[in-house]
């Protein structure tokens, strides 16, 4: 589900591209001419939202959309070997700058990552200059029946290394769904398809555009996340529950939840094994019956939100999510000393139960604002611990 939610907005961007490009001549001048502008604008905002963000992979993916427009507009690579060339090292040169760590842009962590630009830049410089027979045999040669790639101007070289980044990049994106290896997914497309076509101003204009809307999306929806979602339990955080609370109908219950001897947990085992706790509990608190919505509120304390539900109507589900937490055991994994044979260390496995107390309110009193429901709940969470811990109150 997480990669067809990350990947349908590039597809969506694809298919709107490949409309835009058959009938991007049907325009008028001005249209063009605007759309032309519109690109160049919409290249400087990107890159200038990646260095405020510090996106470097964007980064990135804007450098290599500029430098391709630059390129063909110019007409550097009008010579079949070197647009050739260009067609190979472009995919790649991106699949290489997406499997480099993000360690910024303007920092001595990103060196690598310019060393590869460089290099690059200088090797094809080179070849182009020199031509080489080895080069011209390996961007030019057809390995298979030429009948079967009428379709294309591009040498089978060439389509074989379009073809084998886009698997890695597709293979990347499905397997770890984030947006910016999504949005350099959709941008290799488009670069493929700019360099397939080959026609300067149309196909520059329309998939180099759409390259430069991915990115876009990849840094807003980025910056949405940081904004609205808490990263280490991946649940919505105190905005949203604000924003929620300000569109939230006449009832509703909410339910403030809170992790019982955190802190003691915490002294015990380490910091790495609380996070952990988090992350299960938060894993359990998504799937809460009966509609319930989970935030984190902050530290150790969540916050469930039952929109036309009261009170009697939520507690049982609150209840479950109280069982399901308390019964499944917790499992802490810690290197042990070494063996009798002094060679290896053993794995100490500690099976520790997890128990959450959880208050809640409903919105049933008149003068009920959700604020003033959310403190209820949280007064209801005390008077959960003082009976016990491990229980629901009102």
């Amino acid at each position: 589900m997480k990669v067809f939610k990350s990947l349908l907005p590039i597809l969506v961007l694809m298919v709107v591209a490949f409309y835009g490009y058959q009938k991007y001549n049907q325009l008028p001048p001005s249209a063009t001419i605007g759309i032309t502008y519109l690109t160049h604008m919409l290249a400087l905002i990107v890159a200038g939202l990646s260095i405020r963000f510090s996106r470097s992979s964007v980064f990135f993916y804007v450098l290599l959309i500029v430098a391709t427009n630059v390129i063909l507009r110019a007409g550097w690579a009008d010579g079949e070997f070197t647009y050739g060339l260009l067609s190979t090292f472009l995919p790649l040169l991106l699949v290489v700058l997406t499997l480099l760590p993000d360690r910024g842009i303007f920092s001595i962590k990103a060196i690598p990552a310019y060393a590869v630009i460089v290099l690059t830049c200088v090797f094809w410089v080179i070849v182009v200059a020199t031509q080489p027979a080895w080069a011209l045999q390996a961007v030019l040669s057809d390995w298979l029946p030429p009948q079967y790639f009428d379709w294309t101007g591009q040498s089978q070289s060439v389509l074989i290394v379009s073809f084998a980044s886009l698997y890695i990049m597709l293979t990347l994106s499905i397997l770890n769904p984030s947006l910016h290896l999504c949005a350099g997914f959709g941008v290799l497309v488009m670069l493929v398809l700019q360099l397939h076509f080959g026609d300067q101003g149309r196909s520059l204009n329309v998939f180099g555009g759409t390259g430069l809307l991915m990115c876009l999306y990849a840094i807003m929806q980025e910056t949405w996340r940081m904004a609205y979602i808490d990263e280490l339990t991946g649940l919505p955080g105190r905005r949203a529950l604000r924003e929620k609370f300000q569109k939230i109908g006449s009832k509703y219950t909410v339910a403030m939840l809170d992790v019982d001897h955190f802190k003691k947990f915490n002294d015990t085992f380490g910091h790495d094994a609380g996070d952990a706790v988090l992350r299960m509990i938060a894993s359990k608190m998504t799937r809460v019956s009966g509609g319930g919505l989970p935030y984190r509120y902050g530290g150790e304390e969540f916050c469930i939100v039952f929109t036309g539900k009261n009170s009697q109507e939520a507690v049982r589900h609150l209840d479950a999510l109280r069982e399901a937490i308390a019964s499944k055991p917790f499992i802490i994994r810690r290197v042990g000393r070494r063996d009798s044979d002094n060679r290896t260390k053993t794995s100490v496995n500690n099976s520790i139960k997890i128990t959450v107390s959880i208050g809640f309110a409903d919105s049933s009193k008149d003068e009920s604002t959700p604020w003033n429901v959310l403190k209820r709940a949280d007064q209801a969470l005390y008077r959960a611990k003082g009976k016990g811990r491990n229980c629901v109150s009102e």
